[in-house]
């Protein structure tokens, strides 16, 4: 019975404090922060939302607008086209959301964030050159809030990531 209560305990604390989080954050920090970090700025390319996501105002563009400033607040270019150009390494911040509706404003969806950097002349996330260096994601069902609140998250651990707290 004591070792089902500590049992217990020990997952309340786990989930309450995000322990799996932060092992995730530390892990991909060893072995990719320091270059990861060593990038002040990114392209930021988000995938083609569903129409069914459009309608209801997730749009690619306001995404990308989000996210941009987003980043910006958290210390982290956000890089125009010209600007990325004259980098040398080419770094990318590519954003993909999937989802599928399954009622009405429901949806089954997952978010993905991958940093990487493109490494031959043809300089484009989806280039066969592209290296991928620092990968998340999220999935989840609910409503085109929800799905918001996802890519917020995500945003938050990848800010978080890239300056190695």
């Amino acid at each position: 019975m004591l070792f089902l209560l500590l049992f217990l305990v020990a997952i309340f604390l786990a989930v309450r404090f995000d322990v799996s989080t932060q092992v995730k954050m530390g892990v991909t920090n060893l072995i990719y922060g320091d270059e990861m970090r060593g990038m002040k700025g990114f392209r930021v390319v988000v995938e083609t939302v569903i129409p069914e996501l459009e309608k209801e105002g997730l749009t690619r563009a306001g995404l990308l607008e989000e996210l941009s400033t987003t980043l910006e607040k958290g210390g982290i270019r956000a890089l125009d086209d010209a600007d990325w150009q004259k980098t040398s390494v080419k770094p990318v911040l590519n954003v993909m959301v999937h989802a599928t509706k399954t009622g009405e404003g429901r949806y089954q969806y997952s978010v993905t964030f991958e940093v990487g950097k493109s490494e031959g002349p043809d300089s484009a996330a989806n280039s066969q050159k592209f290296k991928t260096l620092w990968l998340t994601s999220g999935m989840g069902e609910g409503s085109v809030s929800d799905i918001r609140t996802r890519i917020k998250e995500e945003a938050r651990f990848f800010i978080k990531s890239h300056s190695g707290s």
